[in-house]
């Protein structure tokens, strides 16, 4: 394994910060569209959320196998919300 310097770890922990400093300021701009705030806030977790698992659990430096042993788990639930999503409006439309 890769050895993570101070200095990277500082840039991905600035990144971080500025995520969330977006995510608690995307909610103060007046006459947002609802839907847009919660595409954008719900993007900028999951950009947040890879961010953390890359750097900070150090799967950027681990096998391929490891990596989607990691991924497929954290992408059922994600997958299982557009299907509900997408079941909830079709019931809507008809």
């Amino acid at each position: 394994m890769a050895h993570v310097d101070r200095k990277h770890s500082l840039l991905v922990w600035g990144y971080l910060l500025l995520l969330t400093l977006l995510e608690v300021g995307i909610v103060y701009i007046p006459g947002i569209n609802p839907s847009l705030m919660i595409i954008g806030l719900t993007a900028m977790a999951c950009v947040k959320a890879g961010l953390v698992c890359i750097y900070f659990m150090h799967l950027k430096w681990e096998t391929s196998g490891l990596k989607w042993t990691i991924l497929i788990p954290m992408l059922t639930p994600a997958v299982y919300a557009v299907v509900l999503v997408l079941e909830a409006a079709y019931r809507l439309i008809t």
